[in-house]
């Protein structure tokens, strides 16, 4: 018995056909590996925007650190020159609710980035 590749060999239409098939059989898998390395970029894209992530919130508790810090020294800072206004002999309520006022402000301005 004949395989009917053999008696259609040299058939115009079976090698067209046959052209077609392998050509549609190459494109599949031209798309397979095309949608593999699209899964790939997708799976180390994904892992740098963690890592990206992680760096921006790290320096975001760096910064807030910093500027608490800074704050905390700034309050230090005004309450030994609110002290030492104090400590000059100047017993006044009205000089200690001015004292006071200018360190509020002092503060206010330095928190909002004012004068």
């Amino acid at each position: 018995m004949t395989r009917p590749s053999d008696e259609h060999r040299d058939d115009p239409v079976v090698t067209a056909i046959e052209r077609v098939l392998k050509s549609e059989r190459d494109g599949v898998e031209v798309l397979r590996r095309r949608a593999d390395g699209a899964r790939q970029m997708l799976a180390e894209a994904r892992s740098q925007s963690g890592a990206i992530t992680r760096r921006a919130e790290s320096c975001a508790t760096q910064l807030h650190a910093g500027y608490l810090q800074k704050i905390r020294v700034e309050i230090q800072n005004l309450t030994d020159a609110a002290a030492a206004q104090l400590g000059n002999g100047d017993d006044t309520r009205d000089d200690d609710d001015e004292t006071l006022a200018q360190a509020v402000h002092r503060v206010a301005a330095t928190l909002t980035g004012g004068p």
